[in-house]
């Protein structure tokens, strides 16, 4: 099965440029992956046969303008399937601080600048975007 995926960014004026993208099928990591970017989003078209399992990991850097910051989750929906299994990270730096947050970490590892933290999801299909807010922690 070939099936195209498109990654949306978020497009309000809280945001700027996206750079660093990229997508790597960890299964066979040296493939090439064709991937179209706009100021939108990036997609990608994968080859998935079947009863197989595909493992992709895909990144990006976008600026921050304000205080909050958002993964777009929610458009899985149209493919009408969950996730069968996702896992996300966070690198949060200790300089900031944490007001809220849309889905409560499973684990946390901290470090002497920032914290780390883990979501594992299975079957999984989100309801809303992953969102953060923060502040700048003020001087101690």
């Amino acid at each position: 099965m070939i099936r195209s995926l498109f990654y949306p960014f978020p497009q309000d004026s809280a945001y700027g440029k996206v750079d660093s993208i990229f997508v790597i099928n960890l299964q066979y990591p040296l493939q090439e992956i064709n991937l179209q970017n706009n100021l939108k989003g990036s997609s990608f078209t994968i080859h998935i046969e079947p009863d197989t399992i595909a493992i992709y990991r895909i990144g990006y850097k976008q600026e921050l303008k304000d205080t909050k910051a958002e993964y777009i989750l929610t458009t899985t929906r149209t493919w009408g399937i969950p996730f069968e299994q996702v896992n996300y990270t966070l690198e949060f730096p200790k300089e900031f601080s944490l007001d809220s947050i849309s889905y409560m970490p499973d684990s946390l590892l901290e470090e002497s600048d920032k914290y780390i933290f883990y979501w594992h999801k299975e079957i999984f299909m989100p309801d809303k975007n992953f969102e953060i807010n923060f502040s700048k922690s003020s001087a101690k």
